[in-house]
């Protein structure tokens, strides 16, 4: 099998026509209420009653809906010097910003090569780790970038990160217990209260993106590891 490295990845027909999350709004039909189980502006307006301002981080945010879903109701309530919105994705298929919404901004770009030294209230990505070449990478990424009482939620399907000498799956598990990380093996989730910083000690191999269906339905990536060693 040949992996493929990031940048061939980028190019992936797999990756480039990922519609897992591009028209998602963040409640409703078709919404990030559905997939995380979590409704982002109910969790966001109660921030907003113990905070003077509110993060959101969303990665793979695809047409950027959910992120002007709220953007428009914070403008509507005369809040939006007390909110910043921030959406990140591989292209540029964002929708147009209207004039009157001023605390939302696109960034485009790899999720394996963006930083940002901000702290968020809420970072989520619904479907976007399943085109990721080195998600664990991508997820560590998010895991630092979580304010003291903020909270990630996305999706990830372990089944997707194949590591050497893992036979059973179980190293990925007992590492979030170590760290208090919940992982909904049945929905696919993983979900964190708080800034984690955590060394998985695996080295990125590369990526498939031949692996086929995950459990979506949806052709997907597959990331492998190694154990590293010192």
């Amino acid at each position: 099998m040949k992996l493929l490295t990031e940048n061939e990845l980028i190019w992936s027909p797999i990756v480039a026509n990922n519609r897992m999350n591009r028209k998602r709004k963040a409640s409703g039909i078709n919404s990030y209420e559905k997939e995380l189980k979590f409704k982002p502006e109910e969790y966001l307006d109660t921030c907003l009653e113990q905070k003077t301002h509110v993060k959101w981080l969303d990665l793979c945010c695809g047409e950027g809906n959910a992120l002007l879903q709220y953007a428009r109701a914070v403008s509507d309530e005369g809040r939006q010097d007390r909110v910043t919105l921030v959406g990140i994705d591989l292209v540029d298929q964002f929708q147009p910003i209207p004039p009157f919404v001023n605390c939302l901004r696109f960034e485009i770009g790899s999720l394996v090569n963006w930083t940002n030294d901000d702290q968020y209230d809420l970072i989520t990505c619904v479907h976007g780790l399943h085109y990721v070449g080195d998600k664990l990478k991508a997820l560590s990424t998010g895991l630092k970038l979580i304010g003291n009482q903020g909270v990630l939620i996305a999706n990830l399907d372990l089944n997707s990160i194949k590591i050497e000498g893992d036979q059973n799956g179980q190293y990925l598990k007992q590492l979030f217990i170590e760290n208090e990380i919940e992982y909904n093996a049945r929905k696919k989730l993983v979900r964190c209260e708080g800034h984690r910083d955590i060394y998985f000690n695996l080295t990125y191999k590369g990526a498939d993106d031949k692996s086929g269906p995950n459990y979506t339905g949806q052709e997907a990536v597959d990331s492998y590891y190694g154990m590293t060693t010192v």
